[in-house]
Order: C-alpha cells, then structure tokens, then sequence
C-alpha cells in the first residue's frame, strides 16, 4: 500500500486535513517534501483551470508522485434531477478521459445513508438504475468507483428513511448495478467499525474490492450506537477504533492501493498547514508499518 496525501476541496472526497491546497505543484512539492508516494487530484478544477495532461504528468513525473483519486462528480443522489444526472454524464465523461490519460483510476464517491425523500427501494432503484448508465463511461476510460458507507448510527437518527450504510448493502448495490470489478471500496476504517462490522467482514471481503482506505480513531466515552461521525482523532491515537487489526486485514490480503489518513479533527485544522502535514504522515508512517 502506499501513503497518500489529500488537500482537495471535495465533499466526495472527504479526506482533506482541513487544509485545502489549490495549486497542483504546491501539492506535489508538500507530498515528495514529506515522503508521501500518492496525491489526489481535484480533477474537475485541472480542467477549470487549464492544465493540460501534459502538465500533469510533467508535475507527477517531477516529484515521483501517483495520481491515486479523483472526485466521481456526477449528480447521482435522489435530489438531483434527470437532467441534472444526464448533464453531469457529459461532464464527467471529459473528466474520467483526462483522468485515464494522467493514470488515476479511482474515482471517489460516498454514498448518503439516509433519505428524506425516497424509500430505501426506491433510492436503491435509482441507484441502480443511473450506475448501470454510468457503466460505459468506466469502461471505455478505465476507471473504478471507491464507493464510500457511512456506518455510525448518528447519521440516521433524525432522518426519515435509511439507505446503505454497510459492507453488504455496498456490495448489494455493486452487484444489481452489475459493476462487480468496475466497483468496489473507499473503506474508511470509522466506517467499518461503527457500521457494526469486524475483522470476519474484511477477512471475506474480496481484495480487489479495496479502491480505497482511510485511517483514523475514534473518541472515548462513547459506543457502536452514539459514537459520532464528524469528530475523530489521529489513528492509533486512543486506540478505540481497531486500527491494528483493520490493518493487519489489509496486509493479509496484499492490499497494495492507496491508503491515507482522514482526521476530521479540529487540533489538525487548526495548525499551520506544513505541521498538519507532517504530523498525519507520522501517524500514516506507524499505520504501515503495522
């Protein structure tokens, strides 16, 4: 597996420090500065802003860096509209291209666990119904979605309907969307655990499922049904999360992709951006070696 660093500004991706870094070599000059082997990309605002897929590859090829992730952007959620969702098919296919020709092959999205508006089967109707439109797009580019859950239960107490919060409703929409193997993970080990899942859920978790992994910890004084989603610690910094055996999984497996941390965490936020930086590839560093 290899360390990723992530600054991008997407909800999608959801991974950022806290810090958002909008100039491509400046993120590739902190990412080769501090030892990290991966970067993601904000593919849509490349795009905005000009560069060109030579540029790209200069830029990673410079700093010795690989394209891990980009953004899935397409309108795919109940609140979007179908012209919403066919607009954005257009949009994204020129995204998925230039992705394809500057190496990154996963494409990041979460899915929501909840709905106001729609049934469980109804939303997952949808779902289906727009992912098996997208699948073409996969093909001819190449790319794989990393498929985000939300476990912790927090998330839902509010809303009017659930939808997919877990390892097998994932796995269940991969497979009526008929993308097994252009689909897979963004395993975010918060996730995985306040899902109510356990080591024997990734043991019997296909590998090349895995697009994806995201580290952190979760707080103290809190269990499976009120741990909260939106404040978490450095991994392995209180030990309630079990990152050691989520990671011992992975070697087992052979997981080789991308891996990064995901503080959500105020501490982290708040220091001066090249401080966060290195602390999260510290903590990074300890996860791996594991």
């Amino acid at each position: 597996m290899y360390s990723v660093l992530n600054v991008t500004d997407d909800i999608t991706h959801c991974g950022n420090l806290g810090h958002v870094v909008n100039e491509l070599e400046i993120v590739c000059k902190l990412a080769s500065s501090y030892g990290f082997h991966g970067i993601n990309l904000d593919i849509a605002q490349l795009i905005q802003r000009q560069l060109t897929i030579t540029d790209v590859k200069q830029l990673l090829g410079e700093y010795q860096l690989r394209p891990a992730a980009f953004s899935l952007d397409v309108d795919m959620y109940c609140c979007h509209s179908e012209r919403d969702y066919v607009n954005s098919l257009h949009t994204f296919t020129k995204q998925a291209a230039f992705a394809h020709q500057v190496g990154s092959e996963a494409a990041l999205f979460y899915i929501p666990p909840f709905s106001d508006n729609l049934s469980f089967n109804g939303y997952f109707q949808l779902m289906v119904k727009r992912l098996k439109q997208l699948k073409p797009i996969l093909i001819e580019h190449q790319i794989k979605i990393g498929f985000e859950f939300i476990g912790p239960v927090e998330t839902r107490l509010t809303t009017h309907y659930d939808f997919i919060h877990t390892i097998d409703g994932i796995r269940a929409l991969i497979a009526s969307a008929d993308l097994y193997g252009y689909a897979g993970f963004k395993l975010d080990v918060h996730h995985w655990q306040y899902s109510g899942a356990g080591l024997l859920d990734l043991r019997h978790l296909d590998k090349d499922y895995i697009v994806y992994v995201e580290l952190n910890d979760a707080l103290h004084g809190y269990h499976l049904f009120n741990m909260p989603e939106f404040a978490r610690e450095l991994p392995l910094a209180t030990g309630v999360t079990d990152t050691s055996g989520f990671m011992q999984e992975l070697k087992r497996k052979g997981y080789d992709g991308p891996i990064a941390v995901e503080p959500w965490n105020e501490v982290i936020k708040k220091m001066p951006l090249q401080e966060a930086i290195q602390t999260v590839k510290h903590s990074l560093d300890q996860c791996i070696a594991l």
